[in-house]
């Protein structure tokens, strides 16, 4: 199918429900923006759900630098086609196989860290738009931090808002746990325990936690918590992750990844209902 034709598949499936389903059965379509961390190569990439015959629109927007992306020297199932800077169609021949991911490699030039994407299909699931936005400064940053590392001197018995929750489990070895919630206005203060189960196991490092909460529009907004980490106890560690809600957001959900391993969306405690 020729360049034209794709972006008149992708004006009408963006005109669509942000969640739209295909007619013919397939994946859920969907929107979503991601903000793009502060430290690209000490998280893991960010995923991209691609599937055969549904094009996806990546746009890196201001004032992310100018970038190009790279793909495999030797991959040939996947186009990437430039509408223009920071903006590229990717168009997949074939679905990925279940299991495989294929990284993106987004270089801006010397000095700046690329930023890391993984290609992935999902049967359930595909993305139509993806924009990535930079992180904006918040002036409440260093009041969060502080408050964060007080709820980390605070013994846990003393901090209990909500029924702790498991949010992350490795099978066998590694659960993280979220101990208390403390909500103010749109700010949350989250307390989790990672404890690693087994004696001899290597620790599993948190590196990062995501948040994910659907907009007014059905489209979906996903961004780092701020993350503040105690030090090693006998039994685990403790953190502190923070986050400022958008207005006229619902199902917040929360994400723990270790250094190589992004984590799944689970509903934060006490959010599984719509947000007020």
């Amino acid at each position: 199918m020729r360049s034209g034709s794709w972006l008149l598949c992708l004006s009408l499936l963006l005109s669509a429900p942000a969640a739209a389903r295909q007619p013919s059965g397939g994946p859920s379509l969907r929107q979503r923006t991601l903000v793009a961390p502060a430290r690209p190569g000490e998280v893991p990439p960010l995923v991209l759900h691609v599937a055969a015959g549904v094009p996806t629109l990546l746009q890196l927007e201001a004032p992310l630098p100018p970038s190009t992306p790279r793909l495999p020297v030797d991959e040939a199932r996947i186009r990437l086609v430039a509408l223009g800077p920071g903006s590229w169609l990717l168009l997949l021949a074939t679905s990925l196989p279940e299991g495989e991911q294929v990284p993106l490699t987004v270089e801006a030039g010397p000095g700046t860290e690329p930023l890391r994407f993984t290609l992935v299909t999902r049967p359930e699931v595909a993305d139509v738009r993806v924009r990535v936005v930079s992180a904006g400064a918040s002036t409440e940053d260093a009041a969060a931090e502080s408050l964060a590392l007080h709820l980390l001197a605070t013994p846990p018995s003393r901090v209990a808002l909500t029924w702790p929750r498991t949010v992350a489990r490795d099978p066998g070895h590694t659960r993280a746990r979220v101990e208390s919630v403390l909500w103010m206005d749109r700010r949350f203060f989250a307390t989790a325990f990672v404890r690693t189960s087994q004696k001899r196991a290597p620790p599993w490092r948190l590196v990062q936690v995501r948040l994910r909460a659907t907009l007014v529009d059905g489209s979906l907004l996903e961004w780092p918590a701020r993350l503040v980490s105690g030090g090693p106890e006998a039994r685990g560690q403790r953190h502190v992750f923070t986050g400022m809600l958008p207005e006229n957001t619902s199902h917040l959900e929360v994400a723990m990844d270790g250094e190589d391993t992004p984590g799944r969306f689970r509903p934060l405690p006490g959010q599984e209902e719509p947000l007020p």
